[in-house]
């Protein structure tokens, strides 16, 4: 009987003691120093009014070489216009129809998630493209990719397509190339 009340005892106390850490990391961890108190945690959301620090665009493709200003012009364009979270000058520069959307639809895409995609559209755009016949395909290594069709009948010589995830009829040039 006593080896119970002990062991009830004990286990008794590692609760406690467990609950009293708890309770400790929920509420009474120290506060920052004063100093510190102005700075945003690393992990604060980026507000719609916030721009996302910009890189440039990739002048070369993924073989090294340069790449055709006159590619370069709309891609800069569509950059410049996500960099400052223009999502109507976006919305101007995208082929129509856009992939297999809307660029409307699109557009609604970039500003979900407080625009988390339009960054990830400028990151995509500061990688090397792979450059052939076709346009310019670039290939973030995470996954997005986005299309710029050379001019033709059907194509404005705009932003053709742009996907977060690899489900992109390019996603097998991304492989094909080493961009993945």
């Amino acid at each position: 009987m006593r080896r119970e009340i002990r062991w009830y005892a004990a286990g008794g106390a590692v609760l406690l003691l467990l609950l009293a850490t708890g309770i400790w990391l929920k509420f009474g961890r120290e506060t920052a120093p004063a100093g510190d108190a102005a700075l945003a945690p690393s992990h604060a959301p980026v507000s719609s009014r916030d721009k996302p620090a910009c890189g440039s665009v990739a002048t070369t493709d993924v073989a090294g070489n340069a790449v055709n200003d006159a590619l370069l012009t709309p891609v800069r364009s569509v950059h410049d216009a996500a960099c400052r979270r223009d999502y109507s000058g976006v919305s101007r520069l995208m082929d129509r129809p856009f992939g297999s959307r809307t660029p409307e639809a699109a557009v609604a895409e970039l500003q979900a998630d407080n625009g988390a995609s339009l960054t990830i559209l400028t990151q995509t755009l500061e990688v090397a493209a792979i450059a052939d016949q076709g346009g310019l395909i670039y290939c973030h290594p995470h996954g997005a990719i986005a299309i710029f069709a050379r001019e033709t009948s059907e194509h404005q010589s705009k932003l053709t397509d742009f996907a977060i995830t690899g489900d992109s009829p390019a996603e097998a040039a991304c492989f094909e190339h080493g961009s993945r």
